[in-house]
């Protein structure tokens, strides 16, 4: 099962966020040691890309990150 996820520069730290609503944001001071520990855990990285905000939230700012994905492997559930 691919999972994906995203790495963005807000408010002075990096901000990590899966498409899984219960994985906790996690957050990086510094943009090597975030990618660093992503690349640790299995994540592949692509980018730098820039982020678009919808029309009615753009403003002068830019907004920049990084998607990831990983693959992930299940385990069946066996009954006893």
């Amino acid at each position: 099962m691919k999972q994906l996820a995203w790495l963005d520069f807000h408010h002075g730290e990096w901000r990590f966020i899966t498409g899984n609503p219960w994985d906790p944001i996690r957050q990086w001071a510094d943009e090597e040691t975030a990618l660093s520990d992503l690349a640790g855990e299995g994540w592949d990285i692509s980018g730098l890309y820039r982020k678009r905000l919808p029309a009615e939230r753009r403003t002068r700012q830019m907004f920049y990150g990084y998607g990831l994905t990983r693959t992930i492997h299940q385990k069946g559930l066996h009954s006893t």
